[in-house]
């Protein structure tokens, strides 16, 4: 079995957007040797911060039955008034809209990163991987865990049963048929063809893949070593969706679902493919 490094891991999924290519964005070497030197930092303050927001998930939803963080893709969360008439729609006082924050997959990531960033005291390299994100209003996964890896995390492809690749795919043109004028979905995932990619050139959207091995093929038992890590950052559909996690589980916010959703955040075990196990299956995130 592999052991993994105690230091820090991007997991590409096999569930397509293409990157928007930053690969401009370069690190001095002082950045980072300043990062390694605070990742300790940097990790545990950002698990921390995936804990702290479920806990406060979990609370809110609680006393009020509502998701305090609302999905920020669903059209009616789109304006104050909005919001006021879905509150209104599950029986909610419009004061609460002050205690709503919007959030979505890649957001949820990007804030708890930044904090850790922020702690170790290196904040302008966060913000220098931010503001390239933000060109365009992107904001890809893989373009986050590619600059990553720029600062030391390593890029390992999962995949928990290549043999399905095919399945994967029609089942991905089923959900959600080609558009007109379109030849590719962003949601369609393209499994055999990523597959392809990484076994026989080491890449995920041009992006090095450091380990083609260790998350493929486990079927719905995940590597123990996998359960140790204390944060990583995984996508699916190639930065479609992104989910954090640590200690062999993940955090997923969903941008999507109904203010009433209790599952608008929810932690589940790395276990694509186990029984209550997650990335968790949404119709555009399987």
């Amino acid at each position: 079995m592999r052991t993994f490094s105690p230091f820090f891991i991007a997991i590409f999924g096999v569930l397509g957007l293409a990157s928007s290519a930053s690969a401009d964005l370069q690190f001095t070497a002082a950045e980072i040797s300043a990062y390694r030197a605070a990742n300790a930092v940097v990790v545990q303050t950002a698990a921390t911060c995936l804990d702290n927001r479920y806990r406060e998930h979990v609370q809110f939803y609680d006393q009020h039955g509502i998701s305090k963080f609302y999905g920020n893709r669903r059209p009616e969360h789109q304006t104050r008034e909005g919001l006021i008439g879905q509150l209104a729609r599950f029986g909610k006082p419009a004061s609460l809209i002050t205690q709503l924050e919007a959030t979505s997959c890649i957001t949820l990531t990007l804030r708890c990163l930044k904090s850790g960033f922020e702690r170790a005291g290196i904040l302008p390299i966060w913000q220098k991987i931010h503001a390239d994100l933000a060109r365009g209003n992107l904001f890809y996964g893989t373009d986050l865990q590619n600059h990553l890896r720029k600062l030391g995390w390593k890029i390992l492809y999962w995949n928990p049963n290549p043999a399905k690749n095919a399945d994967w795919d029609l089942d991905d043109r089923r959900l959600t048929p080609l558009a007109t004028g379109r030849v590719w979905m962003p949601v369609w995932g393209g499994h055999a063809q990523r597959y392809r990619e990484v076994k026989n050139k080491g890449t995920y959207y041009s992006i090095p893949v450091d380990d083609d091995a260790t998350l493929v093929g486990f079927g719905d038992q995940p590597p123990a070593a996998f359960k140790q890590l204390p944060l990583f950052v995984g996508t699916a559909h190639s930065g479609y969706h992104v989910f954090p996690g640590r200690r062999g589980e993940v955090i997923e916010a969903h941008s999507m679902r109904l203010l009433n959703a209790r599952d608008n955040l929810e932690f589940s075990r790395f276990n694509p493919l186990g029984t209550g196990g997650g990335p968790r299956w949404t119709r555009t995130e399987k």
